[in-house]
This record gives C-alpha cells, structure tokens and sequence, in this order.
C-alpha cells in the first residue's frame, strides 16, 4: 500500500466515525422524526381568551387583503380578536386597505423592521392598557389562516401554553396557478416540515423549546409583560432571538398542528437564497449571543434539554462542514495526483465522489422524512413529487456556502426586501368575497 493510499484511506475512515459521532448524538432528533407520524388530539377550551392579531405590514398593499379576507372569515367571535396593522407611512396604500377590513391601523415612521413595530405596538399597549389581551398573534402579511386558525390558537392555550406555534403550510399551492410555484418554491417550502413535523411536534412532547418562526407565533400576555414587549432587534432573525430567550425563562412552547396558516414561497431562485442567507445570518448569530447565556444556567435536566434542542444545529454544521471539506481535499489529491502521474489519483477521486454522495444522502433521508411525515400536505403531481424528491437535496447542498459565509460573517447584515409572488395579490383574493377565489381548497373549508 502507497503512501498515499494510507493517507486517503485514513481521511475516509476519519469521516466515517466522524459520521458516527455524529449519529450518536443527533439520535434524539432523529428520534424526533418518528412523533412526525402522531396525530395530535384536537383541543377544547371553554375560555375565550381575547386576541391582538398583529400584521406587521410596510408597503404590503398586493398581498394583505388576503390575510385581512381571511380573518373577517374565522370562526372565532370577532368579539374576542382585533386585527391590527403595523405600517411605516401614513401615505402607504396599506393602510387603506387595512380600514377597508376594519382593522386597526398603527403606523411607525421609525420602523426599522417587523420586531421594532412590534415591540413599539405592544409598549404602547403594556403602558395605556396591559390587561387589553390575553395574547398576542403575530402574522406577517403574505401569509393566509386557515378559518378555524384563531378558534384552535384558543384551544391551544387550555395546555396552560405561553408560546403556541401553528403549523405551517404553503400558500403557493392553492392560489396563483403555475406563475405562483416553482422548483424553488416547493423545495423551500419542506422547510416548515422539518421545522414544524419533524421537530416541533417532538419537542412539545419532551415539553423542550420549540424552535419559533415569527409569523403564526401567539404570545401569552404574562410573557410579553415580563420581556416588556418584544425586544429582540440584535439579529436579522428575532424569532429565533425569541426561541433562545424562551429557553432561558422555560417559558411553555407548544406547537399546534390544528391551528394552520398558509405562507408564501418565493419562486426565484435569486429571492429563495436572499431568504435563505438572510435566515442562516441570523440564526448564526443568535446562536453566538444566546449560547453562552444558556451554559451558565443550572444543570437541570430542563434546562439540559433546552440546551440541547436549540444548539444541536451546529453540530449539523459540523457534520456536513466534514464531508465537504474532505470532498475538497480529496478532489484537490486527485487533481494533484494525476497531474504528476500518480494513479493514485483514481482512489482520491472515488473518495470525493463518496463524500459528495455522503451530503446527497443525508440531506435525501431528510427529504424523504418530510414526505412521510406531510405527503397528503405536498400538493403536487405524482412527477412534482419525484422532482422534488431528488432535487432538493442538491437544493439543500447549496446551504453549505450560505452556512459558510454567515460564520465566517460574510454575508450582509443589512434587511433586504423580498418580492412578493405577485400571481398572489388583491386582485386575485383581496376584495373578492372569498369564495369565488380558489382559497376555498384549503382545508376543504374556506
């Protein structure tokens, strides 16, 4: 055996228990995959808990009539919830839209982005009137609720939850037609799978923090009186500001899958990874400011868990940050290694390969996991389906630079604005009485 040889052989072995490692200590996650297949028990509760619906909402005049529309159509009595939208400009069409609807307009000429509005709303609240709401909703502007969304976020807090997450579905599928999807859109879209089926459900059962996304996220008064209103701004992500400070307070998260709203999805691949760096800096970043606070909290098995659920993602970062650097390695040997003659050159090249594969692989039995768990959700063809199945793993590999340039604080830090899907707008859903539209597919209902 060659020199060489010995040393391809032992980056390989390297990388496979580097692989094993990892699987040892990701095992309670993958655990977590499996209560993908639980179907929660529907919740009742006798309270009827009064609700501030807050639409962070700055130049959202071609999207916020639908979720305004399906607001005006939930189930839950109008008497408990208001509806209040949070714009920049006094001038911006938003706000007449907003009056339209008979929601409440709020307007922060100093708005810097969706947590500075509403923290401002709810410092407002906090010193006029504190005991106003029982909880606070937080909806962005492009999204859609399913009409029993408020009724379930109700039932949802008989648990005795201060955090209720719903569950998230994708919007582009039901309305806009063929302009409104895309392969961009549907790849992206597995995310609230992973987030929601494949995490969110297991950590509500270990009562672990859950990961909280910022839009259908209901806050309980008492949290939001004890934070003072909503100050998370250190980052570009402040739900996952937010995940970390639960965490830190063991404040009761609760992930709901009854209570559905629908989201937009962009459709370029250029708006798809704006989204994507913008999401990763953040979470990046959180991680950084967050994680040393968690250590030094006690050694509870509580706090252990929390610490374990709302960090493990780094060693994701880790494990496929392995194999790609060892895929490097390896090219670079075979491209050395045949430029001098060394047949060794083919060994290092099928070591690439393998490591390659490695990635596809593991991001593939993610992709297949999300399938299991929320096929009847996918509303795709048969042959959607198969393109997406084998597609976005590669989709997925294209977060190993985005990952890269955030921890190595490449990436802007700076609030870009993202287009809006615009087969998705008022003319199509606004205005209309709702159901002439093709909202009507969601949920059967609407």
């Amino acid at each position: 055996m060659t020199v060489f040889q010995i040393l391809l052989n032992s980056m390989m072995i390297f990388c496979v228990l580097g692989t094993i490692l990892f699987l040892i200590y990701y095992s309670p996650r993958l655990k977590g995959w499996f209560h993908a297949l639980d179907k929660q028990k529907k919740l009742v509760n006798p309270k009827k808990n009064k609700i501030a619906v807050l639409v962070p909402a700055r130049n959202e005049s071609e999207v916020v009539g639908a979720l305004l529309t399906s607001l005006n159509n939930q189930t839950y009595d109008k008497e408990n919830f208001d509806v209040v939208v949070i714009t920049k400009d006094e001038k911006d069409e938003t706000n007449e839209i907003a009056k339209n609807f008979g929601a409440e307009v709020f307007v922060v000429p100093e708005k810097v982005n969706k947590s500075y509005d509403v923290d401002k709303f709810l410092k407002k609240v906090l010193s006029e009137s504190p005991n106003k709401y029982d909880a606070y909703l937080i909806m962005d502007a492009d999204c859609i609720m399913d009409k029993c969304c408020l009724e379930e976020f109700n039932n949802a807090l008989s648990t005795g939850a201060q955090v209720v997450q719903a569950k998230k579905l994708i919007k582009n599928y039901l309305v806009g037609g063929k302009k409104s999807s895309s392969i961009w859109s549907k790849c992206n879209g597995l995310i609230w799978t992973m987030i929601d089926e494949l995490g969110n459900k297991h950590k509500t059962a270990e009562k672990a923090t859950n990961m909280t996304i910022g839009t259908g996220v209901m806050i309980r008064a008492d949290v939001v009186k004890e934070i003072g209103g909503f100050p998370y701004k250190q980052t570009l992500t402040e739900d996952i500001e937010f995940m970390f400070d639960c965490a830190l307070h063991n404040y009761k998260t609760f992930y709901y899958s009854h209570a559905k709203i629908y989201m937009e999805e962009a459709t370029s691949h250029d708006m798809t990874n704006k989204r994507r760096s913008r999401w990763m800096t953040g979470v990046v970043d959180s991680t950084r400011i967050y994680k040393n606070k968690l250590k030094t909290l006690p050694k509870t098995k509580q706090n252990k868990r929390n610490y374990y659920y709302t960090t493990c993602i780094e060693k994701v970062y880790a494990y496929i940050g392995m194999w790609s650097m060892f895929s490097a390695a390896f090219g670079i040997m075979s491209f050395v290694l045949g430029v001098v003659g060394n047949a060794d050159w083919v060994l290092a090249l099928i070591y690439c390969g393998v490591s390659v594969l490695a990635i596809y692989l593991s991001f593939f039995a993610l992709t297949l996991a999300c399938f299991v768990a929320d096929y009847e959700n996918l509303k795709l063809s048969f042959w959607g389906k198969l393109a997406v199945l084998f597609f976005h793993p590669i989709f997925y590999m294209e977060y190993i630079p985005i990952v890269a340039k955030a921890i190595l604080g490449k990436q802007t830090k700076v609030w870009e604005v993202i287009e809006r899907v615009k087969a998705i707008n008022n003319t199509q859903i606004g205005f209309e009485p709702i159901e002439n539209v093709k909202l009507n597919q969601i949920n059967g209902e609407i």
